[in-house]
């Protein structure tokens, strides 16, 4: 048995199982397609943050006419219409941790087979008691735009701080939302609820089913939240921001995107779906960085985090796992028969980050020969693109973009910076360059087996 073998079957012992765990574990699940569920809103309310904050000022403009009239007539239009224009990204982008406590409650009730929407429910209405606690406010505390001081006076009354409904509160959402579905799955379980007579409708029974875990999930975590404020003076949500705070930042540097990339192609390397595997830990991350990038771009502020989707998705995974777009132009050029035929069946879907024909046509899983590059092509991608954002060469990502976007249109759209279109193709052609020794051999390699087929 050689090395490779060893290796193998050492991976099949240790490595699928634990990732086949990962993949089915309920609760990494839920979260999952909870944050998934909530991509929508993100690439809704990017888009008109953006519309409602032109990249540019009118002064740094040059002179290009036609083009430079219409862009004076957009930033003019957007600051005339700003609170109408941005009221989209306050409903869905700054209540962002709202809607992930209400999804990922869902799917893992799904996962159990209970009550998905009461789950969610609850789950939602225990996440603002600890998230966003109603506090009495008065005008002259307030200060909003436009309003006279006779306006200010009528508004004294009770507000909903939003402060920690946002990406600061998407840990908190996760917590409640596990927490409360686990409370309730208990009781389930043990059929502790109010039950309602025979010939009850249906509707009626299931709301009365959540009444006693609705109850007992407010006094647990209520009770927790008043035990944080009391000792420390914080809610919730801003204690375990503050416990999470060497992982947001550890995440968010070049160690830790080069060994989370690289995790994520060990796993596709052994035929497991890395990005898969990896989201349920990375995504929740992800989404807080590009919500606070959003939220500074938005303020005028410095835009601090690098690792936001469009990072990982036109950066990290760039043609798809392994950012093989630059190894499928070459196959296109391929003196084999088999891998120019593959080329060309890979071209289209690579151009929108698919890959699963070179992945599994090639192939790249448990091949000895393109394990190097598969692995540490993205992490090259990743420290080339790091740099040139720290350096504020290319613009940090800013909004959601659907990852099928083709890369160099997507970078560009989501860095609001015509630069990252730019960087992108410079990547592509580094990574032909990277792949073509490890191309060459295996060219090499199914060319002896062409000839020696037409031979025999």
């Amino acid at each position: 048995m050689n090395f490779m073998e060893k290796f193998n079957e050492l991976a099949n012992r240790t490595l699928v199982p634990i990732a086949n765990k990962l993949g089915n574990q309920r609760h990494l699940a839920a979260i999952r397609d909870g944050m998934v569920v909530a991509i929508p809103l993100s690439i809704l309310g990017g888009v008109c943050l953006i519309i409602s904050t032109p990249p540019f000022k009118p002064e740094t403009l040059p002179n290009w006419g036609f083009v430079s009239d219409m862009l004076n007539g957009w930033y003019n239009w957007a600051q005339a219409n700003k609170a109408m224009l941005q009221l989209p990204y306050n409903m869905t982008m700054a209540l962002m941790g709202l809607f992930i406590a209400f999804a990922i409650a869902y799917h893992l009730a799904d996962e159990y087979e209970m009550p998905k929407l009461n789950s969610a429910i609850v789950s939602t209405a225990v996440f603002l008691i600890v998230s966003a606690p109603t506090t009495s406010a008065v005008a002259s505390n307030l200060i909003v735009d436009g309003k006279s001081a006779t306006d200010l006076l009528s508004l004294a009354g009770n507000y909903i701080p939003t402060t920690y409904l946002d990406a600061k509160g998407i840990f908190t959402a996760i917590l409640v939302a596990i927490g409360c579905v686990e409370i309730m799955h208990f009781m389930f379980k043990k059929d502790i609820r109010i039950k309602m007579p025979e010939g009850v409708p249906p509707a009626i029974s299931s709301s009365f089913d959540a009444i006693l875990p609705l109850f007992i999930c407010v006094i647990i975590f209520y009770g927790l939240s008043l035990v944080v404020q009391n000792f420390s003076g914080q809610l919730l949500p801003s204690m375990i921001m503050t416990v999470l705070a060497p992982a947001i930042s550890g995440l968010d540097s070049l160690v830790g995107i080069c060994l989370i990339t690289m995790i994520a192609q060990v796993f596709w390397f052994f035929g497991l779906h890395g990005a898969s595997i990896t989201q349920p830990i990375r995504l929740p991350f992800m989404q807080m960085y590009l919500i606070a990038n959003l939220s500074a771009f938005s303020a005028g502020q410095p835009i601090v985090h690098y690792f936001t989707q469009p990072f990982w998705s036109y950066v990290i995974t760039l043609g798809g796992g392994g950012a093989t777009m630059g190894l499928c132009i070459l196959l296109l050029k391929s003196k084999s028969a088999e891998l120019k035929t593959l080329g060309k069946l890979s071209i289209g879907p690579a151009i929108f980050n698919i890959n699963e024909p070179i992945i599994f046509g090639l192939p790249m899983v448990l091949n000895p020969l393109m394990m190097i590059p598969f692995i540490f092509v993205p992490v090259i991608n990743s420290i080339i693109a790091y740099g040139l954002m720290a350096f504020h060469i290319v613009g940090k990502g800013i909004i959601e973009t659907p990852w099928t976007t083709p890369a160099p249109l997507g970078a560009a759209l989501g860095c609001m910076d015509f630069k990252a279109a730019i960087m992108v193709i410079g990547l592509i052609i580094l990574d032909m360059v990277l792949y073509y020794p490890f191309f060459k051999l295996l060219e090499k390699q199914k060319l002896e087996e062409e000839n020696s087929v037409q031979t025999n």
